[in-house]
């Protein structure tokens, strides 16, 4: 079932950012997630995604008539894995939820140029920033390494927040839009020691009013990804909770649903 989806420019400094969709996170529910990765309906996903990557052309769509009913049952299959998965990733159930939907409703308009801009909106994964809480991530996206060709990736990331990191956000590093992961899984399309998660590589139908925000690498451990947004009226800072720079040139959307 498709919902609707109200995109807004946040008001306001990111210190004083809240959100309906913040729940409480205890040891309980980050063990959910622990071993997702081994999860017979994660390896489907995985596998799913993947198989799907041939099919799709530079656009993200799939084209070719022989190719529809194959792709339709392997998105069928991540629907279902994705359905399957959610109950380990409470924290999430809004954007898993908007995510089945946008994947629905690319099958039935025909495997076109797909559009996930409801569930992007719905991906906030820095309103829970608690060390060890994984993530799914599942987007039609742009590939690393400077690629345009456009694929359904999917990840499970870790988020990275100890307890040095929480006292300096406390302090004079605060910016409630950043978080820190670690890939944990993915598919192929992330198979790589420069691995980054930007919401402009996402596929969707129109540019949203925005955070800005885009975390640039330097010399970032394997496996970890960075994740930062600023509020449009700090026209210059950096994300400095880590010791690595984190410089901010690109978009982020921020939602209230």
């Amino acid at each position: 079932m498709s919902q609707s989806t109200t995109i807004e420019t946040i008001v306001g400094e990111p210190e004083v950012l809240e959100d309906a969709r913040r729940i409480e996170i205890t040891d309980e529910l980050i063990a959910l997630a622990d071993g997702v990765e081994h999860d017979p309906a994660w390896i489907r996903l995985k596998e799913s995604a993947t198989a799907l990557h041939a099919m799709q052309v530079k656009d993200g769509s799939v084209p070719a008539e022989a190719d529809r009913a194959p792709a339709g049952a392997l998105v069928d299959a991540i629907i279902e894995s994705v359905a399957s998965l959610a109950p380990r990733f409470p924290h999430e159930a809004a954007y898993l939820e908007a995510l089945q939907a946008d994947f629905r409703r690319w099958k039935a308009e025909g495997l076109g140029v797909p559009d996930f801009l409801d569930s992007l909106v719905e991906f906030q994964p820095q309103l829970h920033r608690v060390d060890r809480l994984r993530h799914l991530v599942v987007f039609p996206m742009t590939t690393q390494n400077g690629s345009s060709d456009r694929h359904v990736e999917a990840l499970v990331v870790e988020t990275i927040w100890p307890e040095f990191i929480a006292h300096l956000e406390a302090g004079d590093y605060g910016n409630k839009l950043f978080v820190s992961l670690r890939l944990v899984d993915f598919t192929p399309g992330y198979d790589t020691n420069s691995a980054v998660l930007f919401p402009e590589t996402v596929a969707m139908r129109e540019i949203p009013q925005f955070t800005w925000g885009r975390s640039s690498r330097t010399a970032r451990p394997p496996g970890t990804a960075g994740w930062c947004a600023r509020h449009p009226r700090s026209p210059s800072s950096t994300c400095r909770p880590t010791p690595r720079r984190c410089s901010r040139t690109s978009p982020w959307p921020s939602a209230r649903s």
